[in-house]
């Protein structure tokens, strides 16, 4: 089994270079460069964290790291780094996991990869703040999996929030849910929910979700509401040096325009959002496979928990993902929610393997051996998300942005509806 482990490890290898190799273009949207621009020298403003990173190693190096071609050398460090730690996170998991379950953690490791990969490499996304985001939460759910420096997930969430205070709603869902799994777990079995307030363990666990709940709150308050107080002062010298690192010297206006003067972007987003009403049906109509699937996977989950607090320790693992609902009713960066909500599912489940949880093994093997009895073809399904990548931003995906571009030439108001990828990036 470990000669086989290590072969599935080479073959990742492969398999991420070939992701990487077609998704990458070169280049980067002008959205993540103007994010280097944004550094803590002009306050404690939000999105702050990374661009402040690159201004010490600017002091630090000999060059101008402020160029475009630096700030691509940049990202492109940076996704090798979140590549090392997805390896790192789920090759663990896969070593960890019961024998008789590494088979379907391979294939959802494999699911994962074919989503992650294209999504930080393509030129939509490299250097996109979430891919930061994301590594704070899986560095956070990886000591959970090890049981050591736990309580280092609320500095890691701080740290995310501090990249992007969208963190909250997109990647802190798997930490908050892995705590309050711990919690619960500590005193599986149980019928009254009560015993959680006289467990040790389980309220170790309670006093980290409190603690990671109240921390990204008040962060989250501070660069949403009063951040942007003094923008107007500095706004025109952090426009100069995003220009100088932007494609074609071109810097983002609306993210300037949002977090740093505090200009209400609502209007200008509804004819995105038009968009998104006609594309995320369309991609959860491709998606029914999986959803059937996975509507299945955690029915099956709950008929095994028969004792009350078990019941509740997955509901509330199945239900975490529910912290992006805000940023789907509110911005319409879907494709980038679309991601938020597979991490969550990757993560979580394959953290739950590493740890051994019993009904999620049991239900894992169950699930992929039906399918690899039932349906010959069910191979099939680690080939087809290929079609769907990558993961853009307020676009879904390529072929869906086709798609309705197609329907709103042919059936609706072009001008009402078509829009492209180089105008959400532009």
């Amino acid at each position: 089994m470990k000669i086989k482990d290590n072969k599935f490890t080479w073959a990742m290898i492969l398999f991420t270079f070939v992701l990487f190799w077609n998704n990458f273009a070169g280049t980067t949207s002008n959205i993540n460069t103007t994010m280097l621009a944004f550094h803590y020298g002009y306050g404690f403003i939000s999105r702050g964290l990374l661009g402040t990173i690159y201004g010490v190693l600017n002091r630090i190096l000999p060059w101008d790291l402020y160029t475009f071609g630096w700030a691509m050398l940049f990202f492109e460090g940076c996704f090798l780094v979140f590549v090392v730690l997805l390896f790192l996170f789920c090759m663990k998991c896969l070593r960890m996991s019961d024998e008789k379950v590494k088979q379907s953690a391979r294939y959802f490791i494999i699911l994962y990869f074919i989503a992650a990969i294209p999504m930080f490499s393509s030129e939509y996304n490299l250097g996109r703040l979430d891919m930061y985001c994301l590594m704070c939460s899986m560095l956070s759910v990886l000591l959970m999996i090890y049981g050591k420096a736990e309580w280092l997930a609320v500095p890691l969430s701080a740290i995310g929030v501090m990249f992007h205070q969208g963190h909250v709603f997109m990647y802190m869902g798997m930490v908050l849910a892995m705590q309050l799994y711990k919690a619960l777990d500590a005193v599986k079995g149980q019928e009254d929910l009560r015993i959680i307030f006289s467990n040790k363990t389980s309220r170790k666990y309670l006093g980290m979700f409190l603690a990671t709940m109240l921390t990204v709150s008040a962060l989250f308050i501070w660069f949403e509401g009063f951040s942007h107080i003094d923008g107007e002062k500095f706004a025109d010298h952090l426009i100069d040096t995003a220009c100088s690192m932007g494609p074609d010297a071109d810097y983002h206006i609306e993210v300037v325009e949002h977090e740093i003067l505090g200009v209400d972007l609502s209007a200008k987003e509804w004819e995105y959002r038009k968009q998104n009403l006609v594309e995320f049906p369309l991609y959860c109509l491709f998606m029914l496979p999986y959803i059937l699937i996975a509507i299945r996977f955690a029915r099956d989950l709950l008929r095994l928990a028969k004792a009350k607090i078990d019941k509740w320790k997955y509901i509330i693992v199945l239900a975490g993902t529910l912290t992006i609902l805000p940023d789907m009713i509110l911005k319409v960066d879907y494709g980038r929610w679309i991601f938020s909500i597979i991490s969550y599912y990757a993560v979580v489940l394959l953290a739950l393997l590493a740890m051994r949880d019993t009904a999620v093994t049991e239900v894992s093997r169950q699930t992929v051996d039906r399918l690899r009895s039932k349906y010959p073809y069910a191979v099939l399904l680690l080939i087809y998300p290929l079609l769907f990548q990558p993961l853009m931003h307020i676009s879904i995906c390529p072929l869906t942005e086709r798609i309705v571009n197609i329907l709103t030439r042919h059936v609706m108001s072009p001008a009402a509806f078509e829009v492209s990828a180089w105008q959400c990036t532009k």
